[in-house]
Parts: structure tokens; C-alpha cells; sequence
């Protein structure tokens, strides 16, 4: 492992994270979305909306798994255009690993469509054989205004 990637996993905190949205940027580069994409990519929303996982080339070798978001822009006065994101641990740091096929969604009218995703965290202890840390990400897509937020 080199050692500046070493450095950043042994800064990241014990404990999970605040996540984090942002513009698509060489994170969000489709070169980045794992195979097989039929496995690693959902759409909901009657396929408005797609997600998938992308992996960073294992850079850096503890948090290499992000989110892509495509979404609607929404809004009445927007012009119409898919939004590119992804969701992170952290801005350029992304988790330990991420379960595309096990996200869950729900919707609620007032609010969009809430999207539900089993991810982990890296910790010190997974070099020597502990479980990361397991959690859920929580993002709300509402495809009429085209905000996209971590709850």
C-alpha cells in the first residue's frame, strides 16, 4: 500500500461519516462504473432515475466506492437535462464498499423518492481482519424541484 494512501485511510475517523453530494467530476467519469454494470447499476422512478457503483481504481485502497446519480434537474423554470452526482463519504473520499443490488426505495409523494444504500466504512481493524463498519445512506431525490440530499 503506499504510504500517502495509507496516511488518508489512518486519518478517517473510527466511527461513520457525514456523507457527502456533489458534481459529477473524474469520480463520476463513466470510465469509473464498476462491471458488470447490469449487476452494478439500478434505475428507479420508471427510469428517470439511475444509479450506479463506481470504484475509483482502488484509489484510495480504503474508500475507492462512490455513488452515480442520474437525476432530472426539475424545477419549472430549469431546462430540462439529467443531473450528474455522486454521493461519497466525503468530498474525493469515497467508502469501503457499497451494495447497488441491495438498495431499497421508497417514495413519498411531498417529498420523492428515498433511496436506502448498504454501504461500509474502512477502519483501522479491517487490515488485520475486523468487519468494516456497516451502515445505511439515505438520499432523497425529488425530481420535481431536482434536489438531491443526504437525510
Amino acid at each position: 500500500m503506499h504510504r500517502l494512501t495509507l496516511a488518508l485511510c489512518l486519518t478517517l475517523p473510527l466511527a461513520a461519516q457525514a456523507q457527502s453530494i456533489s458534481d459529477c467530476d473524474w469520480v463520476g467519469n463513466p470510465a469509473n462504473i464498476a462491471e458488470p454494470w447490469e449487476v452494478n447499476s439500478r434505475t428507479f422512478a420508471n427510469g428517470a432515475i439511475r444509479v450506479a457503483l463506481l470504484d475509483t481504481g482502488g484509489e484510495p485502497v480504503c474508500c475507492s466506492a462512490h455513488l452515480l446519480i442520474l437525476a432530472p434537474s426539475g424545477g419549472q423554470d430549469a431546462p430540462v437535462y439529467r443531473q450528474c452526482l455522486v454521493a461519497s463519504a466525503q468530498p474525493g473520499s469515497g467508502f469501503y464498499s457499497m451494495d447497488v443490488p441491495g438498495i431499497s426505495a421508497s417514495y413519498d409523494p411531498a417529498k420523492g423518492l428515498l433511496l436506502s444504500v448498504p454501504l461500509t466504512h474502512w477502519h483501522q481493524g479491517v487490515e488485520t481482519g475486523a468487519p468494516p463498519i456497516a451502515e445505511r445512506m439515505e438520499i432523497r431525490i425529488n425530481q420535481a424541484t431536482g434536489a438531491v440530499v443526504i437525510e
